[in-house]
């Protein structure tokens, strides 16, 4: 499928008007234009049909363990507290938000009769999709714009930060440039303009080696994102699960194209400026950055592993083993086995996502059932 023509022809008229964009602003108008953007219309993305899978997707068993995570952080917080809030930032479709919501009102229904969970979603199509498929059934379900201040509960996301607008950064010969997007000739370009103040000091922060040649992304907006995070707890959990590493090994010399990317029907590219407003566009999160900046407003790290720990320490094993021994006999077994063991097989999501657990009033010693197993020590996020 081509391009939304007038898509393209919005972007072009706001270079032709002011310059060339930095590739963030492309990015942020190819995703989240209001009418136009990829995650504005009303085009399947996820699923067969779509452009890529979700762990939510590729198997109900991965919203159970998450809700039973969630459930125990909401036992660690509730013995102060009457409401218990879940706020799931980016919910897609609502098949992970469904999936949490029935198991906390089977499982733990007087936890679920003082729950209020939030979504705080951008996308109108998605809001539309949550809200038919949540509503009527949990009125406890509700959409707000921004995570409200003073809160006490669990902030989650699956795949949020992954798809917000990133700078792209070329290095070369001790120079640090800003990619920007140009129009000429009737296609877009890209332009080496010099890096912000703010990317500056990005680079110098991590520790990048200017004097090598690479590509990189710097993805300001999650800071942005943990930072009002942080500060409108008052206390209780976050949990992140996203593509991403540690800064020393995302910013490693031997990734020098980056890890930039885009979705389309299943198949993987690096141009951005094909299928726009057609296509998701990705890029690894920077986990390190977040664990600083959350710190900075009072969240602790309390964990990091990937998704196979995770999944592990919830109780994913003994789910697979159930279905293993019934595959003998039944044909369905063999599907639930087969897609359990797509969440955890490393070549496929078990090492490529990552899991950030923070606190803010919780107390370090904390004991979680995610974190049993970990991938990595705490010490792995810290320079």
């Amino acid at each position: 499928m081509a391009s939304n023509p007038n898509l393209v022809a919005i972007i072009c008229d706001e270079i032709k008007g002011g310059g060339p964009i930095p590739f963030a602003r492309f990015m942020a108008l190819a995703l989240y234009h209001p009418e136009h953007g990829y995650y504005s219309s009303g085009k399947e993305k996820i699923g067969p049909g779509g452009d890529y899978y979700t762990s939510p997707t590729v198997h109900p068993i991965f919203a159970k363990l998450l809700a039973r995570q969630l459930v125990q952080m909401a036992e660690v917080i509730s013995t102060t507290h009457d409401e218990i809030v879940f706020i799931e930032f980016g919910a897609g479709s609502g098949l992970l938000a469904q999936g949490i919501l029935r198991f906390v009102e089977e499982q733990h229904p007087i936890l679920f009769h003082r729950l209020r969970y939030i979504i705080i979603e951008e996308s109108p199509s998605f809001r539309a999709r949550q809200r038919e498929r949540l509503l009527p059934r949990y009125p406890c379900v509700c959409w707000e714009n921004k995570m409200p201040d003073a809160c006490v509960g669990v902030v989650f996301s699956n795949e949020l930060l992954d798809a917000f607008p990133v700078h792209r950064l070329h290095i070369e010969n001790g120079v640090v440039s800003e990619i920007y997007v140009d129009w000429e000739q009737d296609r877009f370009v890209e332009r080496l303009l010099p890096a912000s103040t703010a990317l500056l000091d990005y680079v110098k922060r991590v520790g990048l080696l200017i004097d090598q040649q690479y590509d990189c992304e710097v993805n300001l907006q999650a800071l942005d994102w943990m930072h009002e995070v942080g500060q409108a707890l008052c206390q209780g959990f976050v949990l992140t699960i996203d593509y991403g590493y540690p800064a020393e090994l995302l910013y490693h010399p031997t990734r020098k194209k980056g890890t930039f990317l885009c979705y389309h029907q299943h198949t993987v590219n690096e141009n951005p400026y094909q299928h726009i407003g057609e296509q998701d566009m990705t890029s690894h999160v920077d986990f390190t950055a977040l664990v600083e900046i959350g710190q900075r407003v009072g969240l602790a790290p309390l964990g990091f592993t990937d998704q196979t720990h995770f999944l592990m320490g919830l109780g994913i094993a003994e789910e697979m083993q159930g279905e293993a021994d019934k595959m003998e006999t039944s044909p369905e077994a063999k599907k639930h086995f087969l897609a359990m063991k797509r969440l955890m097989a490393p070549e496929t999501m078990g090492k490529t996502f990552k899991v950030l657990i923070q606190g803010k009033g919780i107390p370090a010693e904390v004991a979680l059932d995610g974190l049993t197993f970990r991938a990595f020590s705490k010490d792995s996020l810290i320079r």
